[in-house]
């Protein structure tokens, strides 16, 4: 349900961009008190049980369903619409925790070796780890780049560097098809 409702928050603000009644810099909402506390609750509750029904190591992959959920909760943790993340994930590595580029980027969120170090990731095949770490660094560009979800997904993708350097999306094929093909899928996500 929750998802439901941050698509239509997202459809909605995407309208209203595109009709100029918000500007474009606007960054998402941040979650409130009590979405932080709700979700602080469900995610003691779930490790819990998780603890109590821990299968063997490496004897049960993890579902998709189970990743999109900790998706979903990292997104509100982060204040990212669980959307926009569900998208990256899609476009990334259609969600396959064991994703490897051909440049060596890793995991659902295909974080390089040097950024996954960077951002504290012990094992980056680890969906909650690389999930976590991927949400948070899109945060941070999101926050960079004032909510603009173009420049966000460009250096995400090519780096924070090539867009400071561009004043926007760099002219990388690659990347422009990257931010294009996320942002269809957040779209076709909120509709």
């Amino acid at each position: 349900m929750i998802d439901d409702m941050y698509a239509v928050m997202g459809r909605i603000t995407e309208i209203k961009k595109r009709f100029g009644l918000i500007k474009r810099t606007h960054a998402p909402a941040q979650p409130d008190e009590f979405q932080r506390r709700t979700l602080q609750a469900a995610e003691e509750k779930k490790a819990k049980a998780a603890a109590e029904e821990k299968p063997a190591a490496g004897s049960r992959a993890m579902s998709v369903p189970e990743m999109r959920e900790i998706a979903r909760m990292a997104a509100v943790r982060n204040g990212v619409p669980p959307g926009l993340v569900d998208a990256v994930i899609r476009a990334e590595s259609s969600y396959n925790p064991k994703a490897v580029s051909a440049k060596g980027a890793k995991g659902l969120m295909q974080l390089m070796p040097e950024t996954a170090g960077t951002l504290g990731v012990n094992d980056p095949f680890s969906p909650k780890e690389n999930i976590d770490a991927g949400v948070g660094l899109l945060k941070s560009l999101l926050d960079k780049y004032g909510g603009d979800y173009k420049k966000a997904l460009a250096a995400y993708n090519a780096g924070e560097g090539a867009v400071d350097r561009n004043g926007g999306v760099p002219p990388y094929d690659e990347t422009r098809e990257y931010v294009k093909r996320v942002i269809e899928l957040y779209l076709r996500n909120s509709e």
